[in-house]
């Protein structure tokens, strides 16, 4: 009985290490970048496109696209400024609308390689831009994503695949986010 258990020791030995062994190779690097995703390997080191904020047109072609069933409001996007940097940020004019008829209108953007926004100016009631103060490039997400109309462009209109569309395939895109929507004869159709 003693040569058994003198026999199984080391092999339990070996086995424990071989395990450790194996522990140890496994990647632990969470943060690390994801290049399949586009990600840079440091996103604070990725050459922005020096952006000026462009003057709120007098009759902006607005664009409607489609959130969610638990939101009233409506969003927009301004056609004629949704551009894609060379930088791969995506810039426009967002319009939220209210059912009391209220109106926030800035100036965003969004990268899709990193998922990251920035505000870079809000409208007051004159008609002129008031730059965000601070304004930098920011994690989207956290809060209630459902309605984060930011997280929705982002995973569904402006990035496929951590890679900016092009502006005409982004219109495509917002024009069909009405076609397939839920709803009740109670609640209404969207």
């Amino acid at each position: 009985m003693k040569k058994r258990f003198h026999l199984l020791r080391p092999m339990v030995a070996l086995l424990l290490a071989l395990s450790a062994g194996v522990a140890s190779a496994q990647i632990t690097n969470w943060q690390s970048p994801e290049p399949f995703r586009g990600e840079e390997k440091d996103p604070s080191k990725v050459k922005e496109d020096d952006y000026a904020i462009p003057p709120m047109p007098s009759r902006p072609d607005w664009r409607e696209y489609y959130l969610n069933a638990q939101t009233r409001n409506r969003y927009y996007i301004a056609r004629e400024h949704l551009n894609v940097g060379t930088d791969g940020a995506v810039r426009f004019i967002s319009r939220v609308v209210s059912p009391s008829g209220t109106e926030n209108i800035s100036v965003e953007g969004i990268r899709c390689g990193t998922g990251e926004r920035r505000l870079y100016a809000t409208l007051q009631r004159n008609g002129e831009w008031s730059e965000t103060r601070g304004s930098r490039w920011l994690p989207i997400g956290g809060g209630n994503r459902l309605n984060s109309y930011v997280f929705m462009l982002y995973s569904d209109y402006l990035c496929s695949a951590g890679v900016a569309m092009e502006p005409r395939r982004i219109l495509e895109v917002l024009a069909d986010s009405f076609n397939a929507r839920t709803g009740t004869p109670i609640t209404g159709y969207r």
